[in-house]
């Protein structure tokens, strides 16, 4: 009986650990996945107009615009400085800004 009862308890430490560890395992995986994310992301500073126009909703003359602000007023210190742009609104931007980044 005392058998039992230690092998169950053993089960039942192990049963509750298992969860801790796995949810571990996924936030680094998260965290790399965003990391990547990241490094995958358009800087708006040295982005070509090519590069502009592979965001969505972004067109020839949006992306000529952006480039355009960024060599008048200079470079951009944060991406919700991009509804300063002609033709980018809020809503404009809510579509792009997990696309792009500012370094």
């Amino acid at each position: 009986m005392k058998k039992l009862i230690s092998g169950l308890l053993v089960l039942s430490a192990l049963a509750i650990q298992a969860p801790v560890v796995h949810a571990e395992v996924e936030s680094n995986k998260q965290t790399q996945h965003k990391e990547t994310n990241l490094q995958q992301r358009i800087d708006l500073n040295s982005a070509t107009v090519e590069q502009l126009i592979s965001l969505p909703g972004v067109g020839q003359s949006k992306a000529k615009a952006i480039v355009k602000y960024r060599e008048e007023v200079g470079p951009f210190l944060e991406v919700a400085q991009l509804t300063q742009v002609k033709g980018i609104g809020e809503k404009m931007l809510s579509k792009i800004e997990n696309h792009v980044r500012v370094k």
